[in-house]
């Protein structure tokens, strides 16, 4: 082998590597891709979905509801998490909307423990456009929402001041029920891209409540709400009237 051929052999060892190594990509042989998962294939196992329409495109229909009830109202009363998600926010939000409100409302169906997983999705990427819509047509905004606690407190959050103050002032003469006004940390929801903060004047009142004041306010699943509970969704609604 003379030296011009040697230098060749050498020039074409190094592409051919390459080529080895890549899977020939390039030449119209890409690899495979990665099997994509079925949505729902390991239960739970879904982390948070970086939006609603996200969840909409992935999530089987008969895993939640999405149900709205429009009137002439100046309030919408919003459960983003409701249904099996947040246990009782569905019933608080109904109870609070009732034929005056329009309300807006997303439920999770999945078996237990696999709601909050698979279907909660944070108020700044809540975005149903079809409540939305809603939402930014109203002056008044008001979301439920579930937190744990032993404790029956209600965290009043929201860049509606004038409103959470009144709410704060009001289910403060309820006793039993425990009042953090206004509410803070991951939970005081003041973020202009929470959707309570986009109805027309750009401020709504969040509501988070602790499990055992859920539980406390309506007892049981789809059922009229407890003493408590009545004391509380009047308040509520008064602020509102």
């Amino acid at each position: 082998m003379n030296s011009r051929t040697q230098w060749i052999s050498s020039a074409l060892a190094v592409p051919l590597v390459l080529l080895a190594g890549y899977g020939a990509a390039g030449l119209g042989r890409p690899s495979p891709p990665s099997p994509r998962p079925e949505a729902g294939a390991i239960p739970g196992s879904v982390a948070e979905y970086p939006s609603m329409t996200a969840l909409r495109k992935v999530e089987k229909e008969e895993a939640y509801d999405l149900t709205w009830t429009v009137t002439d109202s100046p309030l919408i009363v919003v459960a983003p998490h409701g249904g099996a998600i947040e246990p009782r926010t569905s019933e608080i939000a109904s109870a609070i909307a009732g034929p005056e409100h329009t309300q807006c409302q997303f439920k999770g169906k999945l078996p237990a423990g696999q709601n909050f997983p698979r279907l909660h999705v944070t108020s700044v990427n809540w975005d149903v456009e079809e409540c939305l819509i809603l939402i930014r047509q109203r002056t008044h905004a008001l979301s439920i929402h579930g937190m744990a606690g032993s404790d029956k407190t209600v965290h009043i959050g929201g860049l509606d001041a004038a409103k959470g103050a009144q709410l704060a002032t009001a289910l403060e003469a309820i006793d039993g029920i425990n009042v953090v006004y206004p509410a803070t940390g991951n939970v005081a929801g003041t973020l202009p891209e929470n959707f309570v903060n986009k109805d027309a004047d750009g401020a709504g009142v969040q509501l988070e409540l602790t499990y055992a004041l859920r539980m406390e306010l309506f007892p049981i699943k789809d059922q009229p709400p407890s003493e408590l509970g009545d004391a509380f969704v009047e308040a509520v609604r008064g602020v509102y009237s």
